[in-house]
Parts: structure tokens; C-alpha cells; sequence
């Protein structure tokens, strides 16, 4: 088989597996994976005629796109050693339509190629999650990836227009359609995404863009528990509606790991909250987003639902909030001993959800510590 897939693949397509490689170690070095060989298809027709092979021969595929999953799914721990099929190479966009406000590319683009090259032409993809460097579109879509503006745009499946993938037996499934209105039957666009690898492997993707928001505002907000957190989320809805793009909560431990591990990373809101809200604002032009969101939050200070908030009045401080929250996962990795979920609840029950939870973990021991953020 080697000899057959280095036919397919050249000399380049293909390494030997190493016990300390990425493709082998998830993020927190927790799981040992085990491989045959390592596969880095260019093209759809390679990854086909990959798939065809160990098909035939029974051997079974991992997919694996970044790598920056924090439950293995991208570790092979079976007895009996895969193939790892990495997405790497397939990074090309094959078209850009800001006129349809759709782009199309392959599975191994990074959010933040996709995100770059919208934004050439005044178009912005919103998902964001704090991988975005590193993490790829295939993988992205292959578990639904959900990101900090699932608030306004919905999940990765809400975002994507089309997919093209290679079925199980090598066959290759073109679905790359960018039209808004598609009522041609079944729809295997959203089987494969979330189906995590194991309905196919995904190889290009039609994704849907927006306008770059002619106005955004950003608010960091100290609240005293996640009652508070919650009534502030359902008054935001009410009083920004169509602007309102996201609503995270944090707790006070997330913070305290960042201060432990990265003590260049600023807090621009002084004291030491129980809990925080980030909230982001985004809105055309004439939209009114950040006097609109001053003013929700000084109808919450009034009612005094909220501690203390800050609105950054400059981009970089703006960037300052958002560094907060994207560097509390990376902040969880270095505390080491920490085990990692994304659960999701309605709104209503988010209370409940987190005292539960706290509850449950400190019975257990109570040295433990918890990191509600999301």
C-alpha cells in the first residue's frame, strides 16, 4: 500500500509517522495517537483515489484538518495502526464572488485565510474562535464549530452554502453551490457538517460572507453572578436586537488563569469581579452601535444589574478585550490539570447549569477549580 499511495501521492504527499508529532499529540498532550502512515493530499481526485485504496484493503482513515480539537477526536487510539489523512495541502481558494457574497475553498484554508481574503473586498466570514490561525475550514465544518458571533450568525452549518466531499468507497460528491435559495431535495450539505469525518471527508466548502460592519463597539462587564449575566443577555436582545452580535460570559477563575500564566495580558476593568460579560456590537452605517450599546448598559447601571463596565474608545483597546477571552482557552492549556467540555444549555437554564455544576465538582474535592466561559 505504500507503494501504492506514494504513486498517487509524490514524493511530498506522504511522511512516516512520529510518536512526537502533532498528528499523533492533541493540544493538552493528553492522548497518544498511533498511525501507519501519514497522507497529505493536493487535490480531490488524490484524496479519491486514497480513500478507493484503503477501501478496498480495509484499512481505516483519521481525518484531520488543524488539529486544535480538545477532545482527540483527531487521535487514533485503536489497536490497529491508520492512515491519517491530513487536509494540509488543499489550501487553495478556487473562487471569490463578492457579488454573491460567497467564497469557495478548500478544506485546509485556515479561518484566517478565508476571514483575510473576504476582507480584501469589504466582505468578513464572522465565525471566530481563538484558532482561527491554525484551525481549518474542513475540521471547522466536520464538527460545527460554533465561535463568539453564534449569537447573531448561528453555527458553522448556518454558514455554509455548499460542500464538496469524498464518500467512503472514493466517490467524489460535488455540492458546491452558492445559491441562498436551494429547494432541489435533500440537502446532504448539512449531514456532512457535524458529522465529524465519519460520513465522508469533506474537501471544499461554499461559504456565505457579509458586509464588514461599518460600525462595531465592544464592552467588557462585571456582574455578580449568572443571574445577573443572563437577565443582562435577554435585556441586550431587547433593547440592540439586529446589532447585537455577541454575549459571553466569564468567570473570575478565567481571569486569575491568565494573570497566572500570562501576566502581560491587561484587565481593563480594575477590582476583582466574580463575573464577566463581553459584549459585542455591530451595525451599517448610521447603525448608532456604540451609542446604542452605551446606553443599554446605562440603563443596566441604573437598575443595578450590573458592578462596573468599559467601553474601549480605540481599536487596539477594543483588541485588548478580545485578547481576554481568546486567551482563556489557551490559559486552561497551561494550567495543565484541567478537563475540557462545551456543553451547551438554553438560556434560561445557564443558572442553573452553572451552580449544578459547581456543586457537583467541589463535592467531589474541594480544591478543585472551574472555568465557566462561553
Amino acid at each position: 500500500m505504500l507503494a501504492a499511495f506514494r504513486a498517487v501521492l509524490g514524493e511530498n504527499g506522504w511522511s512516516a509517522p512520529d510518536r512526537e508529532s502533532r498528528y499523533l499529540v492533541e493540544p493538552r498532550g493528553w492522548l497518544q495517537g498511533r498511525a501507519a502512515i501519514i497522507l497529505k493530499p493536493s487535490s480531490t481526485a488524490e484524496i479519491a483515489e486514497v480513500v478507493s485504496l484503503c477501501h478496498q484493503e480495509q484499512v481505516g482513515i483519521v481525518p484531520y484538518g488543524g488539529g486544535t480539537g480538545l477532545v482527540g477526536g483527531q487521535i487514533a487510539l485503536d489497536a490497529q495502526d491508520p492512515v491519517i489523512l491530513s487536509l494540509e495541502r488543499m489550501r487553495r481558494i478556487r473562487k471569490f464572488t463578492p457579488e454573491d457574497d460567497a467564497i469557495i475553498a478548500e478544506a485546509g484554508c485556515t479561518l484566517a485565510d478565508i476571514r483575510a481574503v473576504a476582507a480584501k473586498s469589504g466582505r468578513a466570514f464572522p465565525l471566530r474562535i481563538a484558532s482561527e490561525a491554525t484551525c481549518q475550514i474542513g475540521g471547522v465544518l466536520a464538527t460545527n464549530a460554533g465561535g463568539m458571533q453564534v449569537l447573531r450568525y448561528g453555527n458553522a452549518r448556518e454558514l455554509c452554502l455548499g460542500v464538496e466531499a469524498v464518500f467512503a468507497d472514493g466517490s467524489i460528491w460535488n455540492g458546491l453551490r452558492t445559491l441562498r435559495k436551494e429547494s432541489s431535495g435533500y440537502d446532504l450539505r448539512h449531514l456532512l457538517v457535524g458529522s465529524e469525518g465519519t460520513l465522508g471527508i469533506i474537501t471544499a466548502a461554499a461559504l456565505r460572507l457579509f458586509p464588514v460592519a461599518a460600525e462595531e463597539a465592544t464592552a467588557l462587564v462585571a456582574v455578580p453572578n449568572p443571574e445577573a449575566a443572563t437577565e443582562l443577555a435577554l435585556d441586550l436582545r431587547l433593547f440592540l436586537a439586529e446589532i447585537l452580535s455577541s454575549v459571553e460570559i466569564m468567570e473570575r477563575s478565567g481571569i486569575e488563569f491568565i494573570r497566572e500564566n500570562y501576566p502581560a495580558v491587561s484587565l481593563p476593568l480594575p477590582g476583582n469581579h466574580p463575573w464577566y460579560v463581553m459584549i459585542e456590537v455591530e451595525g451599517g452605517s448610521g447603525s448608532d452601535a456604540g451609542s446604542r450599546l452605551e446606553a443599554a448598559l446605562a440603563g443596566a447601571l441604573e437598575q443595578e444589574r450590573i458592578l462596573d463596565a468599559v467601553i474601549p474608545q480605540s481599536g487596539a483597546q477594543r483588541d485588548a478585550i478580545r485578547t481576554i477571552r481568546e486567551t482563556i482557552p489557551i490559559a486552561n492549556r497551561s494550567v495543565r490539570a484541567i478537563a475540557t467540555h462545551d456543553i451547551a444549555v438554553s438560556l434560561e437554564r445557564v443558572p442553573e447549569f452553572v451552580h449544578e455544576f459547581h456543586r457537583i465538582v467541589h463535592s467531589l474535592d474541594s480544591r478543585f477549580r472551574t472555568n465557566v466561559f462561553g
